[in-house]
């Protein structure tokens, strides 16, 4: 008996406890230095590349927070070793722009940025030199796994690309890789009919006196270019020829949408200096940290950007002088193993809901855009599927230029 008792408390005890590790965990933030809010933050380039040029400028935000704080209202010039200075202009909040027709990098020249805020408050970059170029030998691809960083994640299949370079005329030659990336997506349905404010007659085919579209694939085929987020650099200072041989750089799964049809990444190769290069290089170490509540704040690593008149005072970001050169396109596709499937948007064959959208459409939402599904009666079980006229509630799913992407098919997109 008393063994029994024994027994069952026993087995109370690891019922408290398994509750207790899973019941609800009140969350902790540490206390952290609130130094590191409102500080300066400066991102932008100058290159070989024609301008315009970019300064971004904002404000740093806590920890615990994802606020974009840009900065309005400063001024932001360009000046290089010979005394050549251009006035850049804001053209949205934080966002300050060179001319298009105004200064480019030229290999051996030095430069810097200079900033005033509206608070009277002056900063300025250090001088740097642009550095000779190196291109690119070569892109490559080819299929590989990503190993799990975490017990959360999983194992990856997919597409390691790497990048080669020519020889570098310096021993130290420090690389700055920025990768663009296109793929081809498509809309969920072909457009059939379009409405833009005119009706047109009415027939057993086109009951609702819509206009025919001319060419159905018009807006089905879409591509998008967009820059990659990641940022890669690497230093030839150890290595026993100043040659970039198949470092690789971007990685995408199989699971990945943008792999469906085709798929492309054009890659700029830049040469920076040695101090641009250790600020890029913390600064990926400290994103790739799996021990984030440890390692050092984003607000200790420290660009080339200075206070006038505080030189204490931290100052997030850099100014890069960087000169650069670019890859061919790479294009490729997912294997013929992998198989997508995207469940289709909504359409709606109810002539109540055409009508009413037809009825109480604004000039401003025009060109509505329609589609045909097959539509097969219930009650009749051997009749044939008619063709119905269907309306798509997210145009976006019908349009795939309101994806982002553009109709235009790139140049080299065909291999």
């Amino acid at each position: 008996m008393q063994a029994n008792k024994y027994k069952l408390l026993l087995l109370a005890g690891f019922i408290a406890i398994f509750f207790l590790a899973n019941s609800c965990v009140e969350e902790y933030w540490p206390e952290l230095d609130t130094a590191a809010d409102q500080l300066l933050v400066v991102d932008g380039k100058i290159s070989n590349f024609p301008g315009p040029y970019t300064v971004k400028l904002s404000y740093s935000s806590a920890i615990n927070q994802q606020a974009n704080n840009p900065i309005s209202l400063a001024k932001v010039s360009l000046v290089d070793n010979l005394g050549n200075t251009e006035n850049f202009v804001e053209t949205s909040p934080g966002n300050y722009s060179s001319s298009a027709s105004g200064m480019q990098g030229i290999v051996g020249r030095s430069y810097k940025i200079k900033i005033q805020l509206s608070n009277g408050k002056k900063y300025e970059s250090d001088f740097e030199e642009l550095k000779p170029t190196v291109d690119v030998e070569n892109l490559l691809v080819e299929e590989s796994v990503q190993l799990a960083k975490n017990d959360l994640e999983t194992d990856q299949e997919g597409y390691q690309f790497y990048v080669n370079s020519k020889v570098a005329s310096s021993t130290k030659t420090y690389f700055y890789w920025e990768i663009e990336e296109t793929y081809e997506y498509h809309s969920d349905y072909r457009i059939i009919f379009l409405y833009r404010g005119r009706r047109y007659p009415i027939t057993d085919f086109n009951p609702y006196g819509l206009a025919k579209v001319v060419n159905e694939d018009t807006l089905f085929y879409c591509w998008k270019t967009q820059p990659i987020p990641e940022r890669f650099s690497y230093s030839t200072e150890y290595l026993s020829s100043p040659v970039i041989k198949n470092l690789p750089l971007h990685f995408i799964p199989f699971t990945d949408e943008r792999l469906r049809y085709k798929y492309s990444i054009l890659v700029n190769q830049y040469s920076i200096s040695e101090n641009a290069y250790t600020f890029l290089d913390q600064l990926n170490k400290q994103n790739n940290s799996e021990d984030a509540l440890f390692t050092t704040q984003p607000f200790q690593i420290r660009g080339n950007i200075k206070n006038l008149d505080d030189s204490k005072e931290a100052v997030l970001g850099y100014f890069m002088v960087a000169s650069g050169t670019k890859s061919n396109h790479l294009l490729t596709k997912a294997p013929s193993r992998i198989r997508y499937s995207s469940p289709l948007s909504f359409a709606d064959t109810s002539s109540v809901q055409i009508k009413n959208v037809i009825n109480t459409a604004l000039a401003s939402s025009y060109p509505i855009y329609f589609t045909f599904l097959y539509f097969q009666n219930p009650n009749v079980p051997l009749a044939e599927a008619d063709e119905v006229i269907a309306y798509v509630e997210r145009q976006e799913c019908i349009d795939c230029q309101k994806k982002g992407g553009t109709a235009k098919k790139p140049d080299y997109w065909d291999w």
